[in-house]
């Protein structure tokens, strides 16, 4: 059977079980739409769908779905024809991140390499797109304890979210990152951690930032982080608001 599924509205449906923290409602989405993409032949909607359940199941920590999906869509890009554009650099990158949540970071830096050739290639290098690349290749080179690296490639993806503009909460993410690079590297440097968290803060208080699932999400990355550094007040209020903004 050959037919088309219709991935926006795969896309619409995942979206709104993101949108209220549904990971049940988000997990049969992925496994509806997968089914009928499979029995259509359609492969390229089944790339997406899969690029899609590897972030679900990286989330959830499924580490032998999320690996499974993972190797499938990278034998997609290659059967598609899509190694060298955008659209394969978005699955690398989806696949990076996975193989270095999973401890697998070495293998996940030689796809962020070849992820970041296709931006490069392109000319895309001042793009949203370029910058989730660095900021998650920046967490892997950190967890690999290559400090220097990691913080040149947060500070680049920064640089690049400002210029662009109104991805306050990402901006957030990563500075709350480098809070916790700097002290990890030197735990006598307070003054820079805490002005890093300063700054974090006042991106997530920035009236720019739409208070939508993904500042939900922003805030529940951030929360633990605050929490760690024992400013206990910020953390329980970013918790409040993404539990009203779920649940609403």
């Amino acid at each position: 059977m050959n037919g088309q599924v219709s991935i926006s509205r795969f896309i619409a449906k995942l979206d709104s079980c993101f949108d209220h923290n549904d990971m049940k409602g988000a997990r049969d989405c992925i496994e509806y739409w997968e089914k009928e993409a499979r029995e259509s032949g359609d492969d390229r909607a089944l790339l997406t769908i899969l690029n899609e359940a590897v972030g679900f199941y990286r989330r959830t920590q499924k580490r032998g779905k999320a690996l499974a999906a993972m190797e499938e869509s990278l034998d997609l890009v290659d059967k598609l024809g899509l190694s060298g554009n955008l659209s394969g650099a978005t699955i690398y990158i989806n696949a990076a991140t996975t193989l270095s949540f999973f401890g697998k970071e070495a293998e996940g830096l030689i796809l962020y390499d070849k992820a970041a050739k296709c931006y490069e290639n392109e000319g895309r290098t001042e793009t949203y797109e370029y910058a989730a690349l660095l900021n998650n290749k920046a967490g892997t080179l950190n967890a690999l304890q290559r400090y220097d690296e990691a913080e040149k490639n947060w500070i680049q993806a920064v640089e690049i979210l400002r210029k662009i503009g109104n991805h306050a909460g990402e901006i957030a993410i990563s500075l709350v990152m480098l809070a916790h690079l700097t002290y990890d590297r030197d735990d006598s440097a307070y003054e820079k951690v805490e002005s890093l968290l300063d700054e974090a803060w006042d991106y997530i208080n920035s009236d720019d930032q739409p208070k939508d699932g993904n500042y939900a999400y922003v805030l529940r990355k951030c929360a633990p982080s605050f929490e760690y550094f024992k400013r206990f007040d910020e953390a329980k209020a970013m918790r409040e608001v993404a539990k009203e903004i779920y649940y609403s």
